[in-house]
C-alpha cells in the first residue's frame, strides 16, 4: 500500500469514528427523560403588540448596527394600528392571550423612568436628541408614531402617537393586576438602578413579584440588594453566551452551574439544531436544576411544530399571531 493511500485510509477510519461517536452522543443525549414543568406556561409579548421589522426574531443574536439603527423605518406593511410601549399596545397583547408583557424603560431628565424603547428620539418621534435630555412633560408632548414607515414614502402612524408616552408608575398603576418583564435599557448605570428601586418601591412585596426584571449583572445586583421580591425571568444575553458555551464545550454532560440555577434561559428556534442532546437530556438538566427554558416563536407553523416539547413558556414578537393557540394550549393542559 502506497503512503498517500494509507494516509487516506487512515483519514477515512478517523472520520468514521468521529461520526460513530457523535451518533452515540446524539442517541444517549436525545433519549434521556425529561421532567415535568407544572403548568406555569408563561406567554411573554415582546414589545405587546407592535410594529415587527425585518431581523428582530433574530433572538439572542445582535450586531453592533443594531444599537443605533431605526428599526421604525423598516417595519413591515402594518396589519394592525398599535405602537410599542403604548397602553393600547399593552392591554391588547394581554387580550391576545399573553401571560407576561416586556415593556422597555429609560431614564428622563426630570428623574422618571418612561416606557421608550430606544435612547435616541429620531428614529420614531418628531424631534431630535435623546431621551435623557427632556423631561417627562416634554416627552409626553411628542408624536412616538411620525417616523413609521415600511416603504420611505408613506406614514400611517403619523399625528396617532401624540401623548403616548407614559412613566412606568403610570403603566403599572393602569394594569394593577398583570405581570410585565421590565428591560431596563440603560445597562448597568447605577443611577438608573436606583432610580427603578426607588420607583418600584412605591408598590407592595406582592405587586413587586409580578414584576420581573431584564438586566445587566452590576445593575440586577443592586436592585436586588434592596428589592429581593423582585426577580430576573431570563438572564441577559452575556449569561447566556457564557452558559451555551460552556455546555457545548463539555458535549451537553456537564451539570448546570450553581450560578445558573433558579435562572431563566432562551432560544431562537434555529440555535436548538446545535444544542447537545436536544431537547431531552438538555431540557433534563435545565429542570433539575429549577430553571426555566423559553423559545422564541412567531408563527402559527413554529407553534405547532414544537407544541409537545415541554417547555416553560414562549416569548413572541406576533403575539396577535400565537397568542391565542398557545392560551388555548396552556388551557388544554391546566384540565389534562
Amino acid at each position: 500500500m502506497s503512503f498517500k493511500k494509507g494516509i487516506k485510509k487512515l483519514s477515512l477510519i478517523i472520520l468514521g469514528s468521529m461520526a460513530g461517536i457523535a451518533s452515540i452522543l446524539f442517541a444517549v443525549n436525545r433519549t434521556a427523560d425529561i421532567p415535568k414543568t407544572g403548568n406555569d406556561f408563561e406567554i411573554i409579548a415582546h414589545r405587546g403588540v407592535h410594529q415587527d421589522y425585518e431581523g428582530s426574531a433574530k433572538g439572542l443574536r445582535r450586531s453592533k448596527a443594531y444599537l443605533t439603527e431605526c428599526t421604525a423605518t423598516r417595519i413591515f406593511k402594518p396589519t394592525h394600528p398599535y405602537l410599542e410601549n403604548t397602553v393600547e399596545s399593552i392591554q391588547a397583547a394581554f387580550d391576545y392571550g399573553a401571560t407576561i408583557v416586556e415593556i422597555d424603560i429609560r431614564p428622563t431628565k426630570d428623574n422618571q423612568l418612561v416606557v421608550f424603547h430606544d435612547w435616541m428620539l429620531g428614529c420614531r418621534t418628531n424631534v431630535q436628541g435623546n431621551v435623557i435630555d427632556h423631561t417627562v412633560e416634554d416627552l409626553k408632548q411628542l408624536d412616538i408614531g411620525y417616523g413609521y414607515t415600511h416603504d420611505g414614502k408613506t406614514y400611517p402612524f403619523r399625528g396617532k402617537g401624540i401623548g403616548k408616552i407614559e412613566t412606568l408608575t403610570d403603566i403599572l398603576n393602569r394594569f394593577p393586576d398583570k405581570r410585565f418583564l421590565i428591560d431596563n435599557k440603560n445597562g448597568n448605570n447605577l443611577e438608573t438602578a436606583q432610580l427603578i428601586v426607588d420607583t418600584l418601591s412605591q408598590f407592595s412585596e406582592e405587586r413587586q413579584k409580578q414584576l420581573y426584571l431584564w438586566c445587566q449583572d452590576k445593575a440586577y445586583e443592586h436592585i436586588k440588594q434592596q428589592l429581593p421580591s423582585i426577580k430576573r425571568l431570563i438572564l441577559p444575553r452575556n449569561r447566556h453566551k457564557t452558559f451555551f458555551k460552556s455546555y457545548l464545550l463539555y458535549l451537553g454532560f456537564s451539570e448546570v452551574p450553581n450560578e445558573y440555577k433558579n435562572q431563566g434561559i432562551g432560544l431562537p428556534l434555529q440555535y436548538t439544531k446545535f444544542i447537545w442532546g436536544w431537547p431531552n437530556r438538555f431540557l433534563g438538566k435545565i429542570y433539575k436544576s429549577d430553571m426555566k427554558f423559553y423559545l422564541y416563536i412567531n408563527t402559527i407553523e413554529e407553534a405547532k411544530k414544537y407544541s409537545d416539547i415541554p417547555i416553560s413558556g414562549i416569548v413572541t414578537d406576533r403575539i396577535e399571531d400565537v397568542g391565542e393557540y398557545f392560551s388555548q394550549l396552556k388551557f388544554n393542559k391546566k384540565r389534562e
